[in-house]
């Protein structure tokens, strides 16, 4: 990741002159805090080797990423990152929690999580030989082409294993980053309060700081389809936006949006914002706890646990709240577990985990989404003015989790298909390069 010491020099000079030096700080401080955490995370969460990581993970982003000098400490299980005496920050691993930076301070203190002895659960093979060998052949082939870099591909047939595939590197008991993903699985979280009769999604939002202002009208149901009104600014190209800020350089994520003034009416206008699905976990864990009920362990007892994912990591941010929008690990399997799960309807063994319709309920589309969003899900209808879906060979009640760089975790219903993608995709949107290996793969169980 090294250039030579004049290069660094002038190309850091340049950038403070252009832009200052207490921007470039501010910048260096949210791209340190990029390097460490994702660094931290993919060591010491994924199990993956640190050199490879950090020459491989963060190319194509940025060329400071060059002179970003990082500290890999296998005794503390901690990264370190500074560009050039900008900026620096620490993000360290403990178990239960994966990685969390440290952000004017150290994070907060939070109790062990009590996993179940017995946890991981087996999944039973597809039982038709000639859709698993069609299907494997288009994975092999898939995982051969290097210019999607793919990382997993797995698929999953009314609930049966129909095959699976890994880049070198990587294997079916490594943890794949969620990026956006998370969204999905803070719906999840959301669903089974409801389950468990601890909020009505129709009821306001108890954020303490809307008691007095109209911000107050917004409810969890608004939230969850990004359609809360509040104004939140979801550009990663730019370091110091409402995001890149929230994620590498906040102490609590939830409050970048709950401090944020409204836009427009609740319950009006979509927007993207990862700083809601943050304010709702924020709100969730005020919710829960406000009930007595352990916060922490509530994802883990309530849905992992029950469908044997064994996996799952949920980081949480310095103050303890887990980062809903972005920080989840999960192997290929697990993630294809919880989307079983909504195929299911919230049905695991005959035992209901989520509530009777949620599955419909966030494949719905948000009003004002132009039918390609719902409660933390993408969605694949057609839209107006002739917009094509997202997966255009796939039926249009398929709906996905979705992150970052194409991971994928595709439902269709109408066969009970589940599609897993893991990779990085960088660069360019993943979808038209992802959404043609789905169609050949869904094509499969015709022949």
């Amino acid at each position: 990741m090294k250039k030579t010491l004049p290069i660094a020099t002038a190309l850091i000079a340049v950038a403070a002159l252009a832009l200052g030096v207490k921007r470039l700080d501010a910048m260096a401080r949210v791209g340190d805090g990029y390097l460490a955490k994702i660094a931290c995370s993919e060591v010491f969460v994924a199990g993956r080797d640190g050199e490879t990581v950090l020459s491989e993970d963060f190319n194509d982003i940025s060329p400071l990423f060059d002179f970003v000098g990082a500290t890999i400490d296998h005794e503390t299980k901690s990264v370190s990152a500074k560009l050039w005496g900008l900026g620096a920050a620490t993000a360290s691993y403990r178990p239960d929690y994966g990685c969390t930076l440290h952000i004017n301070g150290a994070p907060d203190a939070l109790p062990p999580i009590e996993r179940p002895a017995v946890f991981a659960a087996p999944i039973a093979t597809y039982d038709d030989e000639d859709v698993k060998s069609a299907v494997a052949k288009i994975l092999v082939e898939e995982m051969a082409n290097g210019a999607a870099n793919h990382r997993s591909l797995l698929v999953l047939a009314n609930g049966r294993l129909v095959a699976e595939a890994y880049a070198d590197g990587f294997d079916a008991n490594t943890p794949f980053l969620s990026w956006s993903m998370a969204k999905s699985v803070t719906a999840t979280m959301v669903g089974a309060a409801v389950q468990q009769g601890l909020i009505d999604i129709h009821d306001r939002a108890p954020v303490e700081l809307w008691a007095h202002d109209d911000r107050a009208a917004i409810t969890w149901h608004d939230l969850l389809q990004m359609q809360s009104g509040l104004s939140f600014e979801e550009d990663y190209a730019d370091p110091l936006s409402d995001v890149n800020e929230m994620l590498f350089a906040s102490r609590d994520a939830g409050m970048a949006a709950a401090s944020a003034p409204l836009a427009h009416a609740p319950g009006t206008f979509w927007s993207y914002s990862s700083g809601t699905t943050n304010l709702i976990q924020r709100t969730l864990r005020h919710a829960l706890e406000s009930r007595g009920v352990n916060y922490h362990s509530f994802a883990y007892d309530t849905v992992f646990a029950p469908i044997g994912a064994a996996s799952f990591i949920i980081e949480p941010d310095p103050s303890g709240t887990f980062v809903g929008s972005s920080f989840v690990y999960a192997t290929a399997r697990d993630w294809a577990r919880l989307g079983e799960l909504y195929a299911n309807d919230g049905v695991w063994n005959g035992t209901r985990l989520l509530p009777e319709g949620w599955a419909d309920y966030v494949a719905t589309p948000a009003a004002a989404s132009d039918r390609f969003y719902g409660a933390q899900f993408w969605l694949n209808y057609d839209g107006a003015d002739g917009r094509e879906r997202y997966m255009p060979d796939l039926p249009q009640t398929t709906y996905l989790m979705a992150g970052h760089e194409g991971q994928y975790v595709a439902i269709a219903p109408e066969k009970n298909i589940i599609l897993v993608r893991t990779g990085m995709t960088r660069g360019r949107e993943p979808m038209p390069e992802i959404a043609p290996v789905f169609a050949k793969i869904y094509a499969a169980f015709d022949q």
